[in-house]
């Protein structure tokens, strides 16, 4: 091999080279694709840069948006990128279900309602406290009545919360009271005097925002 071949040869070999890392590089030729990134900037028209540089249009999951959030973001092949949210974090909510603790007075289940339970949920970016299940009252409640004591710290709201919840008062007599959560994470129920006590509750379908 002379050395005008040898020298054409490495003058191909390192064009290809580049051509692939270009290709690798540019949306317009691999298509779309997505990346995990972190966020360097947040834009206050609905963007976020990244510390790559792309500046990446927020999805509408995507609430809530901040400095060094790792996020998911897809890029089409024309270039346009769009940040599809963050990634769980190692202190993120898990959303299991966990028994409510119950006071002295209170059990669970109701008959065919299933047990007291509660979980942490994120929502467009923001923290949910979800409840389901059912609670009996030893003797009726006639009076507000926490029958729980605090759940754990990661539930407790930053006001207390309210909310309608179904209510027995005898095997054929149903009506509505409410539920409460105390900013110590103490739930109470609502009672009215005689003939309107609150025999047994159900939770499902309750919720509140952190």
């Amino acid at each position: 091999m002379t050395s005008s071949q040898a020298s054409f040869q490495a003058v191909a070999a390192a064009l290809r080279q580049q051509t692939a890392q270009v290709g690798a590089t540019t949306p317009a030729v691999r298509g779309s694709d997505w990346y995990r990134a972190v966020v360097d900037t947040v834009g206050t028209d609905g963007t976020v840069t990244t510390t790559d540089g792309v500046v990446a249009l927020r999805d509408e999951a995507y609430q809530a948006p901040a400095v060094g959030d790792i996020i998911r973001v897809t890029v089409s092949s024309a270039g346009a990128a769009v940040a599809l949210g963050r990634y769980a974090g190692a202190t993120a909510p898990n959303g299991g279900w966990t028994s409510i603790p119950l006071l002295t007075g209170f059990t669970t289940p109701r008959a065919i309602f299933g047990p007291a339970e509660y979980r942490i949920i994120t929502i467009a970016g923001s923290d949910r406290v979800e409840l389901r299940g059912s609670v009996s009252c030893t003797t009726a409640v006639t009076t507000q009545t926490a029958f729980s004591p605090a759940l754990d710290a990661a539930a407790w709201p930053p006001y207390a919360r309210t909310w309608a919840v179904r209510r027995q008062t005898s095997a054929d007599t149903k009506g509505v009271t409410a539920v409460e959560v105390s900013t110590a994470g103490v739930l109470q129920i609502h009672g009215l005097v005689s003939p309107n006590t609150t025999a047994w509750f159900a939770l499902d379908g309750s919720y509140y925002d952190l």
